[in-house]
């Protein structure tokens, strides 16, 4: 019976601990008026650019870099091009595929938030230390992990 208590206290522990997340204001410190989302688009067409050394990135690749839908993609594209931060360019062997692009306005707001949040992390791992950041990494892959797993079992009912 203590056992069973004991996992108890300990499950709300953890739900409390992931929860206190959800509650932070990650807004408050805001460098633009773009959802987090947006601005994980941002970065993530300039890292896949910077990554495959090329000027675009398609629907699909940033889909699939981003583990959302191309539905979801393509309405946070439309945001970024209205706000004036992308562009959407066609293929020129192939009409077919268009590309999105950051403006100048939208690649200076990228590397703010790239720096921003390399900063945030690195005060992060001096705050915590090398060992117990490390030791954190691995056990939020490894939670990632067991929830992917989870997800996985539930999409075969």
């Amino acid at each position: 019976m203590t056992d069973e208590m004991d996992d108890y206290e300990n499950i709300d522990a953890l739900i409390e601990a992931f929860q206190q997340f959800s509650r932070l204001n990650w807004r408050r410190n805001s460098i633009s008026s773009l959802k987090p989302s947006e601005l994980r688009m941002l970065v993530s067409i300039r890292q896949g650019n910077e990554r495959e050394d090329r000027k675009g990135q398609t629907v699909s690749d940033l889909s699939k870099q981003l583990k959302v839908t191309s539905p979801t993609v393509t309405q946070m594209v439309n945001s970024l091009i209205s706000q004036g931060y992308a562009i959407r360019t066609t293929d020129a062997q192939d009409r077919r595929i268009s590309e999105i692009t950051l403006t100048d306005r939208g690649e200076r707001l990228a590397e703010l938030v790239t720096v921003r949040t390399h900063e945030t992390f690195k005060g992060m791992i001096d705050y915590l230390g090398k060992e117990p950041s490390d030791t954190l990494r691995q056990l939020l892959n490894g939670v990632y992990e067991y929830f992917e797993q989870l997800n996985n079992r539930q999409d075969e009912f």
